[in-house]
């Protein structure tokens, strides 16, 4: 980090941002020690601790050599004495540049998670948002070459002509590091330059300063996880409210960039109803959404669930219905609400949308086949054709 002007005059900035923090510079050999001194895992729900500390940011460089990469990652976990778990090829440099699929092994459908495949764009590991559902938490990795990075992106795009939009970032909350990070501003410029490849962000940050002033908002399209005001209060309490990101998407909408909404996780707390019907019409009321999309909390067996949230703040309904269930769905990515409480959920959003406007392409994100033949004839969708938020060749409807 420090041998390059660039990425040295960035880590400056980040660190000023972090005002009486102690700096510390290590190396790959220092980094397994590191882990197990902080006590860094990243399978610590955030709910499930009793204090949540902010986030440590882990600042590096990307590097290309993939065999070296490799090496140090396993240097790193051979060396690794603690029992958690840290992702030391991300912090060894690798995992840039992500091929995707569900099923790569096979290429077909995966009955539990419907998701099309393709190039993703990471620039580190890691959030400050402490939503309780959540373990990423303890630590930041944040790669700060960007300016190199744009210059590999543009060759992955000359190898990929069939991908137009390009996904960043799903193991971090890019906006919530800006301005200090100074990075998503430059990503933006680089895609409007493309013509015809676009950028997704992925936010529940109301962070946008610095997209509207980066003055490049034709080929950014920044897809918001939009809750309702009492998940967003009481679950996600350092993410922007439920008013503060539709506002931010407003301000994004008015400056050119496309919005969209993914109500995702949903939460079925007590008041889940109502609180669907007021961020939907919020939504619907302030800003034009290029579509919305809907997926309830699933990857999180109940045995975890119990672990991060009060039995009080789930419908009992959805709390009982998940313990009747959890021995059959051990193991399974669509855990813990059975078929029909999701369905139940993705019908009233659905309909409370329909009453707001009869237009917007509406569809389930990563849900599972069942779930695309039972919604399917009233979305006007199916797991072959959908319009989807975040996917790779969605760019407009």
């Amino acid at each position: 980090v420090w041998e390059n002007p660039l990425t040295a005059a960035r880590a400056r900035k980040i660190c000023e941002g972090c005002s009486g923090a102690e700096v510390r510079t290590f190396s790959y050999k220092d980094l397994p020690d590191i882990v197990v001194e902080e006590g860094w895992d990243h399978r610590k729900k955030m709910g499930a601790m009793a204090n949540v500390p902010d986030p440590i940011p882990i600042l590096g460089v990307f590097r290309w050599d993939r065999d070296a990469v490799a090496g140090d990652a396993a240097r790193m976990q051979e060396a690794y004495q603690g029992t958690g778990s840290f992702p030391f090829r991300m912090a060894a440099g690798g995992d840039s540049f992500v091929c995707f699929a569900s099923n790569l092994k096979e290429f077909k459908p995966n009955p539990e998670h419907v998701c099309r495949p393709g190039w993703r764009l990471h620039f580190g590991n890691g959030c400050p948002h402490q939503c309780a559902y959540c373990s990423l938490g303890q630590f930041m990795i944040s790669h700060v070459n960007i300016e190199e990075y744009t210059e590999r992106l543009a060759d992955l795009i000359v190898q990929n002509p069939w991908q137009k939009t390009y996904l960043l970032d799903d193991a971090m909350d890019v906006l919530a590091h800006e301005p200090q990070w100074d990075s998503v501003g430059l990503l933006m410029k680089f895609f409007e330059r493309t013509k015809d490849r676009y950028l997704i962000l992925h936010t529940k940050s109301d962070r946008v300063d610095a997209l509207i002033e980066a003055g490049a908002p034709k080929n950014t399209i920044i897809a918001w996880s939009l809750s309702g005001p009492t998940q967003a209060s009481e679950l996600e309490p350092k993410t922007g409210t439920t008013e503060g990101r539709i506002e931010a998407a407003r301000r994004c909408q008015e400056a050119g960039m496309t919005v969209r909404y993914k109500f995702k996780p949903i939460i079925p707390v007590p008041t889940w109803r109502d609180d669907a019907a007021s961020a939907i019409d919020l939504a619907l009321s302030r800003t034009r959404p290029d579509n919305l999309s809907m997926t309830t909390m699933i990857w999180t067996q109940f045995e975890a669930v119990k672990g991060f949230l009060r039995k009080e703040m789930l419908d009992p309904e959805f709390w009982d219905g998940a313990e009747a269930v959890k021995e059959e769905m051990v193991g399974s990515r669509l855990a813990p609400f059975p078929h029909a409480l999701r369905e139940k959920v993705y019908r009233h959003y659905l309909s409370e949308i329909r009453k707001r406007d009869a237009e917007v392409p509406v569809c389930v994100s990563t849900e599972s086949l069942d779930m695309w033949k039972a919604l399917g004839p009233d979305l006007g969708y199916s797991a072959g054709d959908y319009v989807c938020g975040c996917g790779m060749a969605c760019v407009r409807v």
